[in-house]
């Protein structure tokens, strides 16, 4: 009795491990691009900054796992909680599917000319550009939330033990073997001492109360920095761009200046998207739209961690054509802003305005059709 009541409970343990689940390709494409395995691969494994890995480049599976977990180049490496095993294999079966390339393909963000200075050089060469963009905009934005606390020692845990302060986050752990101190310490000098650390400010336009024929828009610009720890921002323009002749009935909030055309506000509308290198190599603003008028408000002051409640009303119903004319307003602040270094790179994000710094106003959504108001 004592045997058979033993093999019942020492049986199930001495079973076969279940067996993995079959790759699932749809999860690989997709997150082929949500990893930002593209932006050094290739949107089709056909390589960049990185290798191409279209086809598999021979590798097995394991030795495919094992390249991300232990990466031997300057890749960043990724944690089982941030890429677990299986969807690795997902990524994995993914690539097998693309057709193997003769040749490695264009990177993402082109190399920076010759006549670049060097702490740009090691920033984009490290491969940070390919998903940062040429002056890392956001992640010296993030920087500006704790600017009295950051020092070379607070930039370099980002970049070496990343996952121990955002264990689930899209980026993974650079080596210090392959990325030096040395190195590093030039990067950290194009985001901090070169450029200077941006403050973050955001803002969206939401859908009031409609009412008697009119609409009201709501919006809090905020100060996403650590209060009394992040960076201030003095003289802000908050603009909100609409059509020439828009019914503007009324606005409220601190510093409310009512309507004038974007022609005399001296301010550009806030692009969504950096612009890439044309082929000649070469960044190239877009021309800025300053067609129609802009509902204006003057913030003098905008300190760390506060916030600022502002609206406007509008004659009308909110249609499509309306809330396309929003894009491109944006949050204008005088300081701190671009510097003489920012103003003279050849290879820049044409999303930076020439003086000051901004952020653009996040666009409303239409409700569904039939929904209360």
């Amino acid at each position: 009795m004592h045997i058979a009541l033993l093999a019942l409970l020492v049986g199930p343990l001495l079973q076969a491990p279940a067996a993995p689940a079959p790759p699932d390709l749809k999860s690989g494409a997709a997150l082929w691009k949500s990893k930002f395995c593209a932006n050094c691969h290739g949107e089709e494994g056909e390589g960049g900054f990185g290798p191409d890995l279209a086809g598999g480049r021979g590798l097995t599976l394991e030795q495919f796992r094992y390249t991300i977990r232990h990466p031997w180049g300057i890749m960043l490496s990724f944690t089982e909680q941030q890429l677990p095993d299986q969807k690795i294999a997902d990524i994995y079966a993914f690539i097998q599917t693309k057709p193997k390339v003769a040749q490695p393909g264009e990177w993402h963000w082109a190399q920076v000319p010759a006549t670049a200075p060097a702490s740009q050089k090691y920033y984009m060469n490290a491969g940070c550009a390919q998903c940062h963009e040429p002056e890392n905009k956001f992640v010296r934005m993030w920087l500006g939330e704790h600017a009295k606390e950051v020092n070379f020692d607070y930039f370099a845990k980002l970049i070496y033990n990343h996952t121990d302060k955002y264990p689930n986050g899209g980026m993974g752990n650079f080596s210090r073997e392959r990325l030096p101190e040395i190195v590093l310490r030039e990067i950290y000098k194009f985001h901090v001492e070169d450029l200077g650390m941006r403050a973050s400010v955001g803002g969206s336009i939401t859908i009031g109360e409609q009412k008697n024929g009119a609409t009201q828009y709501d919006m809090t610009v905020t100060n996403r920095g650590v209060k009394d720890v992040g960076l201030d921002v003095d003289d802000m323009t908050v603009f909100v761009r609409i059509p020439s002749g828009t019914k503007v009935l009324a606005g409220t909030g601190p510093g409310y200046k009512g309507v004038q055309s974007m022609a005399t506000l001296g301010l550009q509308p806030a692009l969504a998207i950096a612009t890439h290198a044309d082929k000649n190599g070469k960044i190239v603003r877009p021309p800025a739209d300053m067609s129609g008028d802009a509902i204006v408000w003057k913030i003098s002051k905008l300190s760390a961690g506060e916030k600022v409640p502002l609206s406007f009303t509008i004659a009308g119903q909110p249609t499509p054509e309306l809330i396309k004319a929003f894009d491109g307003s944006a949050m204008h602040w005088d300081k701190p802003g671009r510097n003489e270094f920012g103003s003279k790179l050849e290879y820049r994000d044409t999303r930076t305005p020439d003086k000051g710094d901004h952020e653009r106003i996040g666009l409303p959504r239409l409700p569904a059709p039939g929904a209360q108001q």
